[in-house]
């Protein structure tokens, strides 16, 4: 991406409604995700999309290339979810239906119906999920996030980590993507047998030059008279939408009601 996320943050077409409003309605469609039915979160996921896409107009390539990242991980864990190892006397005695099998010895590798489905099922709830932090990520700037933390009670010392960590996430990826590109302008990941190298050799590069931020920022703070205490800024009044918490609250109602129908 050629711009951070908090650009897209400041300039979508929701960044003037209020933080609190739209909180809520990414935490209330993440605990509707992690209950509900298959159908119900599917449609679900169009209706935050249909909010990142339309309302906000997040660009779909970086929605698609958010969520290919998350879906990427999944991905990664589908041997663990469908692949199971299971003795030969066991299997018979089970009486499972296999869709695919690879006998080892007196092991089997198997994998069923039932895995394939709790496989598919986890899938699509990780999209959905991931989809609803990304409303609030991609159409919310942090330090009303963290303004909105600060007026609900949340510690300051929370929110000074929060902080911290969101500051030094933009940090170490600009610090890799520039030295990723040093290598690549001398040839580190022409061949192969460079790769191994090259990537050992931008993570030690990596954690030195973040260090030398760290040290950086800490000076730079320290010369302006830092006592300890991070001061959040808060930002300008936002408004409350009664247009579209008509439509939270309507098409929140209808899915919980669709949920209870075909659960």
């Amino acid at each position: 991406m050629h711009h951070h996320l908090d650009w897209y943050a400041y300039t979508n077409r929701l960044r003037s409604l209020h933080p609190a409003q739209k909180v809520l309605f990414s935490f209330g469609t993440l605990g509707v995700a992690f209950f509900a039915h298959p159908l119900v979160q599917g449609l679900l996921w169009f209706w935050l999309i249909l909010w990142i896409l339309g309302y906000a107009r997040i660009p779909w390539r970086v929605y698609a290339l958010l969520l290919g990242t998350v879906i990427a991980f999944w991905g990664l864990s589908l041997p663990a979810l469908v692949v199971q190892v299971v003795p030969n006397p066991a299997l018979e005695l089970a009486g499972l239906t296999p869709f695919a099998q690879l006998s080892l010895g007196g092991w089997s590798l198997v994998v069923t119906s039932e895995s394939l489905k709790q496989a598919l099922a986890t899938g699509l709830r990780t999209a959905v999920c991931s989809t609803a932090l990304l409303f609030l990520v991609l159409t919310t700037p942090f330090p009303s996030l963290l303004a909105l933390a600060a007026r609900w009670g949340v510690p300051s010392f929370v929110l000074e980590i929060l902080m911290l960590m969101y500051r030094y996430l933009f940090t170490l990826w600009e610090t890799a993507l520039t030295l990723q590109l040093a290598q690549r302008a001398r040839g580190g990941y022409l061949r192969r047998s460079r790769w191994l190298f090259s990537v050992s050799l931008l993570a030690a590069q990596l954690l030195r030059q973040s260090l030398y931020r760290y040290q950086q920022i800490n000076l730079a703070l320290l010369s302006r008279g830092f006592q300890g205490q991070f001061r959040i800024l808060h930002p300008p009044s936002y408004v409350y939408s009664q247009r579209y918490g008509l439509e939270i609250l309507i098409g929140g109602g209808a899915l919980i009601v669709l949920n209870t129908m075909v659960a």
